[in-house]
């Protein structure tokens, strides 16, 4: 993954992250067939995670979060059951696993990532 792709991610997503939230607000579909999305993930002891989603035509998928502080850029990776992003960033290996509207969010090597956002549901 390069940089310029890392920083465009950001830039598409920060409006999102920013901008008051409902359970999902998609954007306009480009031409280009791009298709981007805003969840907030609402999780235990009360932590608060903006997520901006980005779906290109060739079919990768990709999210940004906004965890700890910072903007978190995440590829869409395998899964056997519903979503999982994995950070593209391999000093900060965040990772989100989400099915319907529940989500947990891991840091760690991938393998066995402890949860560290549990009960997560968007809202």
């Amino acid at each position: 993954m390069t940089r310029p792709l890392i920083l465009a991610l950001s830039l598409v997503a920060a409006p999102l992250l920013i901008a008051p939230a409902t359970a999902e607000t998609p954007s306009n579909r480009p031409e280009d067939g791009a298709f981007v999305s805003q969840v907030v993930f609402h999780c235990a002891r009360g932590a608060v995670v903006p997520v901006a989603y980005v779906s290109l035509p060739t079919g990768e998928g990709f999210a940004v979060a906004q965890i700890d502080g910072q903007q978190v850029a995440m590829k869409q990776v395998v899964s056997g059951s519903g979503v999982r992003y994995r950070s593209v960033a391999a000093d900060r290996p965040y990772e989100l696993h989400a099915k319907g509207q529940d989500g947990t969010f891991y840091y760690g090597p991938e393998a066995d990532a402890p949860a560290i956002l549990e009960d997560c549901t968007a809202a």
